[in-house]
């Protein structure tokens, strides 16, 4: 009898440690959506977005777009207070984009500014689309992770936005999440 349990006892002892010397599973308190976006339900609200398009959608039927005519997209902006509940130390940004050519070189921006001192910058960064989408006229993920700087409060303003940059071709961004980490 022991000969068949002992097997059956180190695999489960075996089991127990691997799980155990795994690394934990991220807590909920530790990630959060902020806000998620596939440009479906703007269309028809309030004034026309000139950015929404119908041109090309990785999903659904809309996206947005900067190009030649249109330098700014519809943007997303919160107080960093209203975005979460926790503090935001870190932030993750990632969808699908597209751009419609070589030349469609549009950068979206993440950007902290001060409301209370007419808007001055306080962070901005950048993902280039030139840099970060190899392929032209083809959807492609991208995500990428923030560091903020520390001591910003909850008043401060947190805008994403898909900005031209020096595109002489169309870009489009869909399915934008916008996460907390940490």
């Amino acid at each position: 009898m022991l000969k068949f349990c002992f097997p059956r006892l180190l695999g489960a002892t075996l089991l127990a440690g691997a799980t155990a010397c795994s690394a934990p599973a991220p807590s909920a308190a530790s990630v959060e959506q902020i806000t998620f976006n596939d440009f479906e339900a703007l269309d028809g609200w309030g004034t026309p977005i000139p950015s929404l398009t119908t041109e090309q959608a990785h999903s659904g039927r809309f996206s947005i777009k900067v190009d030649g005519a249109q330098e700014y997209s519809f943007n997303y902006s919160n107080a960093l207070g209203k975005a979460s509940t926790n503090r935001i130390s870190k932030l993750m940004i990632n969808g699908w984009a597209m751009r419609a050519g070589k030349d469609g070189t549009a950068t979206l921006v993440i950007e902290i500014t001060d409301p209370a001192q007419n808007r001055k910058q306080l962070f901005w960064q950048s993902i280039n689309f030139a840099d970060e989408l190899k392929e032209v006229n083809q959807w492609q993920p991208f995500k990428r992770e923030f560091v903020l700087p520390a001591g910003l409060t909850a008043d401060k303003e947190l805008r994403v936005y898909l900005w031209r940059n020096s595109a002489a071709q169309p870009a489009y961004l869909d399915d934008l999440t916008l996460t907390r980490l940490e």
